[in-house]
């Protein structure tokens, strides 16, 4: 079989269909009558049936790349509701539509080119059918609405189609305002048109890609600006802003999206809208989606609270990754309030943090275990009577840290962590060295560190390093059983005064420099306690001796003065000085009456003398 006397050239872009509705309008038929003279049928056409396309060829005297290169343009159906196109795979929904697009502008120019003959030039673009495009790059014109038809072989029949709208072709009536072609119908056409594509991506699917820009966008421009919701152009423009940077630019914008969703009842859908919708649904089971639903899945795994079983866009949760106040209440059983604040106390959730309790998300695997311990915390009684120990023991041993309440939150009743108690008291019966001892030469931890001055928790550190020995007092159970010699005690309370004493200035010592030849009260201001100092046992007479420390200096000048500092400041004899204070009816310090000599206080003797002292 030959090519046909009357016969067209494909154009640009040009479709199969197009093609021979052209060869059909040169030979003065319709496209269903011409492709039936010709041996075949215009379903076989648009269905791309090899033996049609082969005849269709011949007839039209179509080299073999301009053969491929329509069937590209024109996308080939490959089974399962899929079509190849430009080399990529689409679902056939995204190309064949019962309403037909086109620029007004190339369907007038090609009409201009053969006034005599406007069916057989004016030609339909294979970019048109693609759903995802909204623009003649070319022309810089909207694509618009030409046609509606449900049937594909009323539909493809074009020449009829277009002599009932060329009139309005001509006159413009289809035309619309000029728009610049946005950074993503740049991208889309030298994809379609060459593959080209220098952005993240390039290793993505099209048709997931062009339909992620527009889900996305969708949603970033339905936050920014409510009034361009149902925007398309804007929805692909912002979204491809987005994807063509990769995965740190979704990762934000998602994060972004998640954000503003702060109500109380939002969840992944009211966030994310469409996006959601079709990535959970239409697209689940779309290989090509994957990595999208991916990106997604992450940021909705980082905002909420999903619990282990769970199926998020497809795939079940082996683990859960984030607890809210709501979930932990839930599976603790205890008072959203009372978890919050432990959590704040833990850093597991920010203090300032305002959303609700079903927003307000920690890390599950960090703190899960505190949540699996709370419902056991036990109070003070119930723990002391675990370890046979007394109240003033418990408080003891808390406040030299040995043993820590597992939250110091008031509102927590209960904050005790039973275990902990118990393995104290099972780490010193291991220790002990001696069974039952006698009272005489033996008293219990609480009583040595009353007699001697010993911190309970340096008691204890000391059996730990084995420098006391540890025995059990007869008859008596627990942590107030446990005994330790006396005369170890004494030991270390000698050792520990003479190594504490090391680098502190004797009481007595700076007396002299600014009291009255010892005259004045200054220990027992110190005794009273008007001002820091550290006491400590004498070794030879077990007296109580003062020691100051440099901060202890500082403190004392900063809050008194005496009349050796206030001769030296004026540089006056010291009845000269004595006569200043009487005159201003400065009296020295002596609270509740108890007098320590010629002490003042520096800020009423600044305040009279109106000087700086």
């Amino acid at each position: 079989m030959t090519a046909l006397p009357l016969r067209v050239k494909p154009v640009l872009r040009e479709t199969l269909p197009s093609f021979l509705a052209r060869m059909a309008a040169v030979n003065g038929l319709t496209a269903r009558d011409f492709a039936v003279d010709m041996g075949f049928s215009l379903r076989k056409v648009i269905n791309l049936e090899e033996t049609a396309i082969d005849l269709l060829a011949e007839r039209g005297g179509l080299e073999v790349e301009d053969l491929a290169e329509m069937v590209s343009w024109t996308g080939k159906p490959i089974g399962d509701v899929r079509m190849e196109f430009r080399g990529e795979v689409f679902v056939s929904r995204a190309l064949r539509n019962p309403q037909v697009r086109g620029c007004p502008i190339c369907l007038r120019e090609d009409a201009e080119v053969h006034p005599d003959a406007p069916a057989a030039a004016q030609a339909l673009r294979g970019d048109w059918q693609l759903r995802e495009v909204s623009l003649c790059v070319r022309h810089r014109h909207p694509l618009v609405n030409l046609w509606m038809e449900q049937s594909p072989t009323k539909r493809y029949d074009i020449s009829p189609r277009l002599v009932d709208i060329r009139a309005m072709i001509s006159d413009g009536h289809f035309d619309q305002p000029r728009v610049k072609p946005s950074p993503y119908d740049m991208w889309l056409d030298a994809r379609l048109a060459e593959g080209r594509d220098e952005t993240w991506l390039a290793g993505h699917s099209l048709y997931a890609g062009t339909t992620f820009c527009r889900l996305l966008g969708a949603e970033l421009v339905r936050h920014a600006d409510p009034l361009n919701v149902g925007d398309l152009r804007a929805a692909q423009a912002a979204g491809f802003a987005v994807a063509h940077r990769g995965e740190d630019a979704v990762h934000a914008a998602l994060k972004d999206l998640a954000e503003r969703a702060t109500g109380a009842k939002v969840e992944p859908r009211g966030a994310f809208g469409d996006l959601y919708a079709k990535l959970s649904v239409d697209y689940l089971h779309e290989a090509g989606f994957a990595p999208f639903r991916d990106l997604l899945r992450e940021r909705i795994l980082k905002t909420w609270p999903f619990a282990a079983g769970e199926v998020v866009l497809g795939k079940e949760l082996s683990r859960r990754r984030l607890h809210s106040i709501s979930t932990a209440e839930h599976e603790t059983g205890l008072w959203a309030p009372r978890i919050e604040a432990v959590l704040i106390e833990a850093g597991a959730v920010s203090p300032t943090d305002t959303r609700p309790a079903n927003r307000k998300t920690f890390d599950a695997e960090r703190f899960s275990p505190l949540l699996a311990e709370m419902p056991h915390w036990v109070g003070a009684t119930k723990l002391r009577k675990a370890m046979g120990a007394t109240r003033n023991e418990l408080a003891a041993l808390a406040a030299d840290g040995v043993l820590l309440p597992a939250s110091a939150v008031p509102s927590v009743k209960y904050p005790w962590r039973l275990e902990d108690g118990l393995a104290l008291v099972a780490e010193l019966k291991a220790r002990g060295q001696e069974d039952t001892v006698s009272n005489d030469d033996w008293e219990s931890v609480q009583m040595a560190s009353k007699r001697s001055a010993l911190r309970v928790g340096a008691i204890i550190g000391a059996i730990r390093k084995g420098v006391l020995r540890l025995g059990g007092l007869p008859g008596i159970e627990g942590y107030h059983g446990f005994a330790v010699q006396k005369a170890e005690i004494n030991l270390l309370a000698l050792q520990g005064s003479a190594d504490a004493a090391q680098d502190l200035i004797p009481a007595t010592e700076f007396s002299r420099t600014i009291s009255r030849r010892g005259r004045d009260g200054f220990i027992a201001l110190l005794a009273a306690g008007h001002s820091p100092s550290i006491r400590m046992t004498a070794p030879k007479d077990w007296a109580c001796v003062f020691y100051l420390r440099a901060t202890d200096i500082d403190a004392f000048r900063a809050r008194f003065v005496t009349l050796p500092m206030l001769i030296e400041r004026f540089g006056e004899h010291v009845n000269t000085i004595l006569a200043r204070l009487r005159a201003a009816d400065l009296r020295p310090f002596a609270p509740e009456g108890e007098s320590y000599g010629h002490i003042y206080l520096r800020e009423e003797v600044e305040r009279s003398l109106r000087c700086k002292v």
